[in-house]
């Protein structure tokens, strides 16, 4: 009787929500277009936007604990333009020479994956600026950027689709004219 009871907690788990492993670190919330329009016009103006808040102090503790290359990836759930919220497998990935990172350490780099679909590449970035993330998969790239300069707490999150032609300064440049 008393080793069944042990066992009990195992078998019900995947039928009750138990698990070992902790869910992914998310911390965006969606605003409201109502609290989107309260902050004024983003910084980038693209045609279809969404507009959330980062927790960046539980962010910024979250990422300071994420491994460097090479070791197992942490899991971080980011946002997608279309609604939807994915979780991508992230490593600290050092772009600056050491000696570099060494005098900035609030300059910090990342690289992952989408932990369902691993041709989705993620790059993202933490500075005193805020956070910047792009993502390149599903046929698209989207983008993760501050809603305005100085702010940290809101966000755009949308596809290079969205920006106007005029605006797309991440284009690559046309063939030079002779």
């Amino acid at each position: 009787m008393f080793a069944s009871a042990l066992w009990l907690p195992l078998l019900l788990a995947p039928f009750t929500g138990g698990s070992a492993a902790p869910p992914p670190a998310d911390y965006w919330t969606e605003l409201s277009a109502a609290a989107g329009r309260k902050l004024g016009p983003p910084r980038i103006q693209p045609l279809r936007y969404r507009t959330l808040q980062l927790n960046l102090p539980a962010a910024q503790r979250y990422l300071r604990a994420v491994p460097a290359e090479g070791d197992a990836p942490t899991l971080l759930t980011l946002p997608l333009p279309d609604g939807s919220k994915h979780q991508f497998r992230v490593r600290r990935s050092n772009v600056m020479a050491p000696e570099l990172a060494a005098k900035f350490p609030e300059l910090q780099t990342f690289a992952g994956q989408d932990a369902a679909d691993a041709t989705a590449a993620l790059r993202l970035e933490l500075t005193p600026t805020g956070l910047r993330a792009q993502i390149i998969g599903y046929g698209r790239t989207q983008f993760i950027e501050p809603y305005r300069a100085g702010d940290t707490q809101h966000y755009i999150c949308f596809d290079k689709a969205a920006l106007p032609p005029d605006s797309k300064q991440w284009s690559e440049p046309g063939p030079l004219k002779r």
